[in-house]
């Protein structure tokens, strides 16, 4: 898994680079009792898991899938910096 952080502002536009990309939106946006926001989008074997937390202001944004690098190729072409955070060690999907 490849985590991402950037601004919750960015979403309709991430959204819109992954569509423009051939993502479809699995589960669409819905909130959850705690108020967070999520939605999934995938193409083929990449999920990306969209979560804005209520009242944080930032997006987080899951990459998972055997195709991840696929999709971290594609969100390293935007013009805007996504802060990605290191996988954890014990990450089976963890290729460092």
């Amino acid at each position: 898994m490849i985590r991402y952080y950037c601004q919750g502002d960015l979403w309709p536009i991430i959204q819109g680079v992954l569509a423009a990309n051939a993502y479809s939106i699995a589960v669409p946006p819905q909130r959850s009792g705690s108020g967070a926001t999520t939605m999934v989008m995938m193409r083929g074997l990449a999920t990306v898991l969209f979560t804005q937390l209520p009242h944080s202001g930032t997006l987080e944004l899951e990459v998972e899938g055997v195709a991840q690098s696929a999709v971290a190729q594609l969100l390293g072409t935007l013009r805007f910096s996504l802060h990605k955070q290191a996988a954890a060690a014990d990450d089976k999907y963890s290729l460092a």
